[in-house]
């Protein structure tokens, strides 16, 4: 049996830092770089035994998908105790697949103070992050965003601008602003992971199996510091998308507690056409102009407002009759003339989670067609209605970009043609 051995946990003022081996046969599953997590106040006060769980929670998927081992010295109880039920979930998630391997740990420790109603979440300025905000806002929860999660670990001047809408959210809505800097998609071999599993699992590492968990592992330390009780973990699907396979999933995220602190997968029963709707009631509501960070491909920290997931969330809001510019899709009317033949040539739609999406924009779209059909956008995104997103490659291109696509490549091959004969 393969194995992983946690040796030692370093804590330096805010600084955690873990040195651990690896056995041969799982090498090829990590980078050789550091796993370090940098908190924004001083840590030396929080035992090993949940210091440990981020680096397990990082781990774990890869001692279970190859029946490995985990060793380490100490582990809180709490965590301890829902691992089961942890694995349980994705073995439901991923039938085809085995959770094996095993867990040694030499101390468990039980870490419980008197329960507080003191709260917390991740938030990230997206849709989903949003709406659990404006749902529990009375709450006063600690707004808790990773750094070296969608944004690179090194990429400071994209950090600074996504951070920006996060602390402008935080201000106007009195919030604790905390940021976590962690290497956590470094020091493991992604890419590698995604190549050995991802046709196993028939999904990606990332998404499948890791960020749910991996996330959730870095907040231990912060909850046991601060008494936190309760940890929202936003929904990213809803019970119309069907049977989506992620990593942060209600089997799952439901099932983890660390300390005094249960997780909640939040707003589980919201689409994300209904996320929208509610963000934008909120903002008209309480005045707020709260800006969104959706955004995958850009790694400027902004949205770049021409990928698959700048446009369905911009066709959502104006789907809401609100204007995108307000949430922070600065070039929004210029890029979405070109949507449609974007969406069918990067086959951006085909993944079936997609599909579900934009079906539930497309409903939307339909009851407030009234309205929208006075606005100039109108032409760009009517298309939408009479589209059949459960058959995605039925997809047409517009005739007038097939026409300029056919003139491009006549006039391409026709240089081609002159200079071939130029040589001879």
């Amino acid at each position: 049996m393969e194995k992983i051995v946690l040796h030692q946990i370093y804590k330096k003022e805010n600084v955690i830092s873990y040195d651990f081996s690896v056995s041969k046969g799982l090498s090829e599953f990590f980078s050789g770089k550091k796993f370090e997590i940098e908190y924004s106040e001083d840590i030396e006060s929080v035992p090993d035994s949940i210091a440990s769980i981020p680096f397990v929670c990082n781990i774990l998927p890869i001692i279970w998908l190859t029946n490995s081992k985990l060793i380490l010295k100490c582990l809180d109880r709490n965590f301890y105790d829902c691992l089961p039920n942890v694995k349980k979930g994705y073995e439901i998630m991923f039938p085809e697949s085995e959770f094996k391997g095993e867990l040694e740990v030499s101390k468990i420790e039980l870490n419980e103070s008197s329960p507080t109603s003191r709260c917390a979440m991740f938030y990230s300025g997206g849709v989903d992050s949003m709406q659990t905000l404006v749902s529990h806002l009375d709450e006063n929860p600690d707004l808790i965003s990773i750094w070296g999660s969608d944004i690179q670990y090194n990429n400071r001047e994209a950090w600074d601008l996504v951070h920006k809408a996060i602390e402008e959210a935080s201000q106007k809505c009195d919030l604790k602003d905390i940021v976590i800097h962690s290497s956590f998609r470094k020091f493991d071999n992604e890419g590698v992971l995604h190549k050995r599993f991802s046709r196993q699992l028939k999904d990606g590492w990332w998404h499948g199996v890791k960020h749910g968990i991996a996330l959730l592992g870095h907040v231990a330390p912060y909850a046991y510091l601060h008494d936190i009780t309760t940890m929202y973990i936003a929904s990213s699907h809803c019970p119309a998308d069907g049977k989506v396979r992620c990593a942060s999933n209600p089997l799952i995220d439901n099932s983890v507690r660390f300390g005094n602190c249960k997780v909640v997968h939040d707003g589980f029963e919201y689409s994300r056409q209904d996320k929208i709707h509610n963000i934008v009631e909120f903002n008209r509501k309480n005045n707020l102009n709260l800006p969104l960070h959706v955004c995958w491909e850009s790694q400027s920290g902004g949205n770049c407002c021409r990928c698959e997931k700048c446009y369905r969330t911009i066709v959502g809001i104006l789907a809401e009759e609100e204007d995108p510019s307000k949430y922070g899709f600065d070039n929004w009317e210029e890029n979405i003339k070109y949507m449609r033949q974007n969406l069918v040539l990067k086959k951006s739609m085909y993944e079936e989670t997609f599909r579900s999406y934009w079906t539930h924009i497309q409903k939307r779209l339909f009851e407030n067609r009234h309205f929208l059909k006075g606005k100039s956008y109108w032409k760009y995104i009517r298309w939408i209605l009479d589209a059949d997103f459960t058959h995605p490659e039925k997809l047409k291109m517009p005739l007038l970009y097939r026409m300029r696509s056919i003139f491009s490549n006549f006039l391409f091959y026709q240089k081609l043609h002159e200079l071939k004969v130029n040589r001879q």
